[in-house]
This record gives structure tokens, C-alpha cells and sequence, in this order.
């Protein structure tokens, strides 16, 4: 009698206990949980195609639980690194363009400081891009880190997309600090304007940020809310630590 080699189950065929194998166990499993499974496919074939671009951009405002959904099964890395640089160096050159129009008139007339001011300009619009990079790279791996620990099981590609996506709600501010310098407003009233709407925005994003971890982690809200929250928690309550020692040290030499 001929002795058969040892099958093993293949795509699309059933494994002993009459179970599907590969990529249709993972299609029955997306039918039934309606999650969908990265294992292998990465949601490849039709309706699985990574969000382009504009989809990206109107996703965000208008139906952010469905883009970060799309973002969940094929995170489009490039895109959103596009989009997060475009939306910072359109915010450092308005920053820029703004602490020009309210700081550099008065320092001419009263400090003949201007020309350093325009020289330093260009440098200080880089270095702010720079820093907008280590801000997003740090706190994305910080995220990621603590999605984790509270059970997570996204992907960092997937956690990158994300919170460069949630940078997008920035853009609200530059026409509103283009308004401001239009109509001539400086001092106070210019700094609570936006201060009041920079606070807005931040809350915005950081609600994005939960949305986008939930779907990308696949955890609760509650899980994705502590996943955001935490890194930065902590490295407020280290300051405040180290804030403490310092004046308490300093209270000692007197």
C-alpha cells in the first residue's frame, strides 16, 4: 500500500476538525465579528484599497470613524506623512509670518532689532518642522507603547498614520491668524483668540488620536482614551516631581 505524504491545509481549504484555513478562515471571521483580520492579506482585494489622499483629508473631518477604519487595515503611510508635512510647514510659516507682523515693527522702533528678526525667520521655521517630526515620532512610539500594554494589537505603521492624520484640524488656525493680522488685532485680544481656539483644536485632535488607536489596536475606547492620556500625564507629573526638588533645594539656601 502507497504511503501518502502528510497534506497540509492549504488557502481556502479546511483544516481536520472541518475549520477554514487561511485567507477564508479570515473571510468567515470578518463576516461573522464584522473586524477585520490582518493576519495575512492585509484586507487585500476589492473595497480594500488604502485611502487616497483627499479621502484621507475628508475622512478626518467628516467621517473620522470610518477613515481611521480604512486607516486600521491599510494604514497609508506616505499619504499621511504628506499630509502632516504639508499641514506643519503651512503652520510654521504662518507662525512665523505672524510673530513677524506682531513682534518685529515695535523692536525696529524702539530696539533697531528687525533685521535679526527677518534673518532668523527662515531658521526658526525649520527648526520648528524638525521639532513638529520628534514630537509625532516620540509620542506615536509612546502611544503605541502603552495601547500594548492595555492589550493592543495594532501595528506602529498603523499608529503612525494616525496621529500624523490628527495634525489635520491645525489647519484652522491659519486662516483664522490671517484674519487677525488682517484686521489689525495684536496684544491680549489676539493671544485669548488663539489661545481659546488652539485649546479647541488640541482637544480635537487628541479625540482623533483616541478614535484612530481604538481601530488600529482594536481595544476600547476606555483602553484607547489611557492609552493617549497616559504618556503624557506622566510626563507632567515628572515635571512637577522634579519642579518640587528643584524649590525644595532652592529653599535650603536660604
Amino acid at each position: 500500500m502507497e504511503e501518502r505524504p502528510e497534506q497540509y491545509p492549504s488557502p481556502g481549504e479546511r483544516t481536520e476538525n472541518g475549520a477554514p484555513a487561511g485567507p477564508a478562515r479570515n473571510a468567515l471571521t470578518e463576516k461573522i465579528t464584522g473586524v477585520h483580520d490582518p493576519g495575512t492579506g492585509e484586507g487585500e482585494g476589492p473595497g480594500r484599497e488604502p485611502p487616497g489622499f483627499l479621502d484621507l483629508i475628508y475622512g478626518v473631518f467628516f467621517d473620522p470613524a470610518g477613515i481611521f477604519r480604512r486607516v486600521a487595515s491599510r494604514p497609508p503611510l506616505l499619504p499621511a506623512v504628506l499630509i502632516f508635512t504639508l499641514v506643519n510647514l503651512v503652520g510654521a510659516v504662518m507662525g512665523v509670518l505672524t510673530g513677524y507682523r506682531l513682534t518685529v515693527p515695535g523692536m525696529e522702533d524702539h530696539l533697531g532689532m528687525g533685521w535679526m528678526m527677518k534673518a532668523a525667520a527662515p531658521w526658526m521655521a525649520v527648526a520648528g518642522l524638525v521639532f513638529q517630526y520628534l514630537e509625532w515620532f516620540v509620542f506615536s512610539a509612546l502611544f503605541h507603547l502603552t495601547a500594548g500594554l492595555l492589550g493592543g494589537q495594532g501595528r506602529p505603521v498603523g499608529v503612525l498614520a494616525v496621529t500624523a492624520l490628527a495634525a489635520l484640524p491645525s489647519l484652522i488656525m491659519v486662516p483664522v491668524d490671517m484674519l487677525l493680522m488682517l484686521a489689525g488685532v495684536r496684544g491680549a485680544v489676539f493671544t485669548a483668540v488663539t489661545a481659546l481656539l488652539g485649546l479647541l483644536v488640541l482637544v480635537w485632535s487628541v479625540v482623533l488620536v483616541v478614535m484612530g488607536m481604538k481601530e488600529v489596536h482594536r481595544i476600547s475606547t476606555a483602553r484607547a482614551m489611557g492609552a493617549v492620556l497616559l504618556p503624557p500625564a506622566v510626563f507632567i507629573l515628572t515635571g512637577v516631581i522634579f519642579l518640587a526638588i528643584f524649590l525644595a533645594g532652592l529653599s535650603t539656601f536660604h
